[in-house]
């Protein structure tokens, strides 16, 4: 994740050098849409697979990715297909550069990493599928460097990717292979289709969520677009590299029951709102050289826009953690989903008309004030399951000492 996520944040001011902030706008609206393209075509085999491939003996697992393999050539073209439709249709002024972003990022679906992750082959995964799409990326700014256009730059991480899934494809077919004259029998497609369906619309809705935001503003402030797009890319990027955080207080906080797991949602909660808030300082201090650099300093986001997407880490960190950990380990994962749903209702339609009247800042805004309105959501169900707790504590107290008074 480390090399991938360097990888491609090297190639913005790469791609910005050889084509201008107009034609990275497109390539950035086509590789969002490409996003949710990519986990439609991954099938949800990302969020069922490991734990398949874990249970599963030699045959069963090869079975499982050989399935995946056919689904994902069936689903190809005409998600890809679609995925290019519409990163043409947002970005009409360069529909090309548009189409090979998302065809680009909707090959990442292709990917055999959840295989790997349920056998516990770290560097198998590294070797096979990383270091192809690292080296595509690399290959795609030496060639912008040297004078090619950024369309070229997205064709050479695209060949990277399919390297990989070549590559990882064969390894997996020739390592797992079955007895001579064996014949594992497959199942329907149909079959596949329905077995995954529940993995799939769970990871292709949080994809939208995520996406929408910068297809909005391409659609009704295209002129802020290269503004937007490339704060949008650095929080994104930020978000993805504190997971591990997350998901520390993913583990930690359901270990304990009763007084002992209010005690840890306040801790969980007191130390990611300390993280969160240095997060945010650093952000404010670091992100306008940042930002300057990937922009080629031809991108120069506004003091407000950098303020704005500093707060939005800081805050979007801390709901992660409201969210995924404690609401979950208090078993109100209704609350989660119906906090999210009022602040998309919400901030969506906010996105848009603050991207009209200011800008980037605007659209910034408008995310920001949904995420608010899901956290407030969220912290009230926190706040009235620690109150429940500290009374039932206080009864079963008062009850311990009354009897021990009878006694």
């Amino acid at each position: 994740m480390v090399a991938l996520a360097i990888a491609s944040l090297a190639i913005i001011p790469a791609m910005i050098g050889a084509d201008g902030p107009q034609a990275w706008a497109a390539i950035a609206v086509g590789q969002s849409i490409g996003g949710v393209a990519a986990v439609g075509l991954a099938y949800g085999w990302g969020l069922t697979g490991p734990a398949v491939i874990a249970r599963a003996d030699r045959p069963v697992a090869l079975r499982e990715y050989s399935e995946s393999v056919l689904m994902k050539g069936i689903l190809f073209v005409p998600i890809a297909g679609a995925a290019g439709v519409l990163a043409a249709v947002f970005a009409p002024t360069d529909p090309l550069l548009a189409v090979a972003g998302a065809l680009s990022t909707a090959s990442i679906g292709l990917t055999a990493s959840w295989y790997f992750v349920g056998l516990s082959r770290p560097y198998a995964m590294f070797v096979l599928e990383t270091i192809p799409r690292v080296l595509g990326t690399v290959a795609g700014i030496v060639f912008m460097l040297m004078g090619s256009t950024a369309f070229v730059g997205v064709l050479c991480q695209l060949a990277g990717m399919l390297g990989g899934f070549v590559a990882c494809s064969v390894w997996i077919f020739r390592s797992s292979s079955l007895p001579r004259h064996s014949r594992l029998p497959r199942r329907p497609v149909r079959l596949v289709l329905v077995s995954q369906g529940l993995g799939v619309s769970s990871t292709l809705l949080s994809a939208g969520y995520v996406a929408a935001p910068l297809l909005i503003v391409s659609a009704f402030a295209p002129v802020v677009l290269p503004v937007y797009a490339i704060v949008d890319k650095v929080q994104r990027q930020v978000s993805v590299a504190l997971n591990p955080f997350i998901t520390v207080f993913q583990g930690w906080v359901p270990r304990a029951s009763g007084a002992a797991l209010a005690s840890r949602v306040l801790s969980a909660i007191g130390l990611s709102a300390v993280f969160s808030l240095a997060l945010g300082a650093a952000m404010l201090v670091v992100a306008p050289h940042f930002v300057l650099w990937l922009g080629g300093a031809l991108i120069r986001p506004g003091h407000t826009t950098l303020v704005l997407m500093a707060v939005f880490v800081a805050m979007n960190l801390f709901e992660s953690v409201i969210s995924k950990a404690v609401l979950v380990a208090i078993d109100r994962v209704s609350v989660v989903a119906t906090a999210t749903l009022v602040g998309v209702i919400i901030g969506l339609p906010l996105v848009a008309f603050g991207s009209v009247l200011f800008g980037a800042a605007g659209a910034l805004g408008g995310i920001l004030v949904g995420l608010v309105v899901r956290l407030g959501i969220e912290l009230a169900a926190v706040a009235r399951y620690v109150r429940r707790s500290g009374t039932q504590t206080t009864e079963s107290s008062l009850n311990e000492e009354n009897q021990r008074e009878y006694l």
